[in-house]
């Protein structure tokens, strides 16, 4: 039985496909190995928590946010809480995390998340990586050169107790934290924010960063 000439173009350039899609898999592979060899990608690995309150630090913190949290750690087993301590050092990790852009993997890896009260995450994340975070580069590879802000130090400008209400949330006893920023070099970024947070039980959340 004979095969037709269009059946057998076909088989043809079916084969001829089959070794091209091969051949380009193979090319991928190889320059993985031989061009990629060594590298792994960066990932965050979590070092110390604090089960009752869910913050935790991360390998690739900075000097200055290990030291804060381990005074956080030490101010919250405290048998009673000062509270205003408490609230301080949240304005202040927060404020350090998110502006310390050097440590960033790309710009959805954004800093402070834990500290922000749960249903405002998702908007704090969005709105962080089209603002602040939008122009951050890649580096899986921890082969970045572009140059970006480290926090030096944070402190406490002001602190008081205030009225917050928004729908459904009221907290008469919430806190407004002022705190000053400085950076390792000037590259333009704010030198004072103002962090609100409200109670959830025992646990302060961030409701409002500006």
């Amino acid at each position: 039985m004979k095969v037709k000439k269009g059946v057998k173009r076909l088989f043809r350039i079916i084969f001829i496909m089959a070794v091209v899609i091969i051949l380009v898999g193979i090319g991928i592979l190889g320059y993985k190995r031989f061009f990629d060899k060594g590298k792994e990608p960066t990932k965050t690995e979590v070092v110390d928590k604090l089960e009752d309150y869910g913050y935790y630090l991360e390998k690739d913190a900075t000097k200055l946010d290990e030291e804060m949290f381990n005074e956080l750690k030490k101010t919250l087993n405290e048998e009673e809480v000062d509270e205003e301590k408490y609230a301080s050092l949240v304005a202040k990790m927060l404020v350090a995390d998110f502006y310390n852009l050097d440590n960033k993997i790309s710009k959805n890896d954004i800093g402070g998340v834990q500290f922000i009260k749960s249903d405002y995450k998702n908007n704090f994340i969005f709105e962080a990586s089209e603002t602040v975070y939008k122009y951050i580069e890649l580096n899986v590879y921890n082969d970045r050169t572009q140059k970006l802000p480290i926090v030096k130090s944070v402190d406490v400008k002001s602190i008081n107790n205030t009225t917050y209400k928004y729908n459904d949330l009221m907290d008469d006893k919430a806190y407004k934290v002022v705190v000053t920023v400085s950076y390792e070099e000037d590259l333009g970024y704010p030198e004072e924010i103002t962090v609100v947070m409200i109670h959830n039980e025992n646990k302060l959340e961030v409701i409002k960063m500006y």
